[in-house]
C-alpha cells in the first residue's frame, strides 16, 4: 500500500487582526466594527488549507517566544500540523487587515519571520527529500533572506535520496521587488510549479498579458506556471499549452488567504493524480468557497469535501 504524500510547507507565520468597519466614524475618532483574531501568514495558511483537504503537513517557520507564538503553536497542534520550525527571542509576526467603508488595507510586521535560522531551514528542506512523491511548498517570504535562498538551492541541487514536487508561490510584488527579478527566477528554475497571481506573473515576465507572461515564464524557468486571476479564475501553462478554469460568480466576504487556499487545493488535487485541468478547477472552486467566509483561516472549511 502506497502511503499518502507528506506536504512540507515553509513560509511566514503571523497573527492576523482583521477589523471590518462598514462606515467611517462621524467624529473621526471611534466607530463600531467587527474585529477578529486568527492565525495567518502564507506558510501557516497553506498548511491550514491542506489540513482542510485532509492532508498530512509539516510546517516550517519562525515564531517569537511571546504569547502570540505560544498561541500559534497550540493552534497548529490542535489541527494536527507537525510544527518543525523554531522560536526566536523577538515578537511573532503580525498583520493588521483593515476593511473600512469598502476599502481594504493590510499592514505587516515581519517580526520573528525575519529571524529564520538558515541551517534549520536547510534541514527542513532536506527532510522533504527522503520519500518519493512528497511535496515541498516554498513561500516567497521564506526566500527574503539570501542565506535561505542559497540553502534551498544547495539542497535541491545536491545528491539527495529523492526529490519532492517543488512548488513556489512568489508571495507578493513587495517581496519579489526586495530580492529582485533575477533572484526570483533563479529559484523558480529549481521548482516544478510556480504559482504567481496575475500582477506577479506580469511583473516577473515584464509582459502586460497574463497568458503571454505565463508562456514567457515557462520558457525561462522550465516550471509549470499557474496564474491566479482572481474572480476570473486561473490559467496553467505547460509545454506552451494554456489550460484555463473560469471563475465563480460570488460576492466575496474576505479575500485574505484566497491565494493560499488556491495553492493548497491545487497541490492536494495533484497529489490525488488529478490531471492539471481538474486540479485547476478544484483550486478555483476551493478558493471561491474560502472568500465567501470571514477570517484568514475559517474553520468551517475543516473537513472540506468539495
Amino acid at each position: 500500500m502506497i502511503a499518502d504524500p507528506m506536504f512540507f510547507v515553509t513560509g511566514d507565520l503571523n497573527i492576523d487582526a482583521t477589523t471590518v468597519a462598514p462606515i467611517l466614524s462621524l467624529s473621526g475618532k471611534e466607530a463600531q466594527a467587527d474585529i477578529m483574531l486568527s492565525c495567518g501568514g502564507q506558510g501557516g495558511n497553506v498548511a491550514f488549507f491542506l489540513r482542510c483537504q485532509g492532508r498530512p503537513v509539516q510546517l516550517f517557520g519562525t515564531l517569537g517566544t511571546d504569547v502570540a507564538g505560544d498561541l500559534y503553536v497550540s493552534h497548529v497542534a490542535r489541527l494536527g500540523i507537525a510544527y518543525a520550525g523554531n522560536r526566536a527571542d523577538t515578537p511573532t509576526g503580525m498583520v493588521s487587515v483593515v476593511q473600512e467603508a469598502g476599502s481594504y488595507h493590510m499592514y505587516r510586521q515581519r517580526g520573528a519571520n525575519a529571524a529564520v535560522d538558515p541551517a534549520a531551514f536547510a534541514r527542513f528542506v532536506r527532510s522533504a527529500c527522503k520519500t518519493a512523491g512528497d511535496f515541498l511548498f516554498v513561500s516567497g517570504y521564506s526566500l527574503l533572506e539570501e542565506s535561505c535562498r542559497a540553502a534551498l538551492g544547495a539542497v535541491l541541487t545536491s545528491s539527495v535520496p529523492t526529490r519532492p514536487v517543488v512548488v513556489m508561490d512568489p508571495a507578493s510584488i513587495d517581496a519579489m521587488s526586495s530580492i529582485g527579478r533575477d533572484a526570483v527566477l533563479a529559484v523558480a528554475r529549481l521548482c516544478d510549479y510556480l504559482l504567481p497571481n496575475e500582477e506577479e506573473a506580469c511583473w516577473l515576465a515584464q509582459e502586460a498579458d497574463a497568458r503571454e507572461a505565463a508562456r514567457i515564464l515557462h520558457r525561462s524557468t522550465g516550471a509549470t506556471i499557474v496564474v491566479k486571476l482572481g474572480a476570473r479564475g486561473a490559467l496553467l501553462c505547460s509545454d506552451e499549452i494554456i489550460i484555463t478554469a473560469p471563475g465563480i460568480a460570488l460576492t466575496p466576504v474576505d479575500v485574505t488567504g484566497a491565494g493560499d487556499s488556491f495553492a493548497a487545493a491545487f497541490l492536494s488535487a495533484l497529489a490525488s493524480k488529478s490531471d492539471p485541468a481538474i486540479a485547476l478547477t478544484a483550486a478555483v472552486r476551493f478558493s471561491g468557497t474560502k472568500v465567501h467566509l470571514q477570517g484568514t483561516q475559517p474553520e468551517e472549511l475543516l473537513g472540506y469535501s468539495g
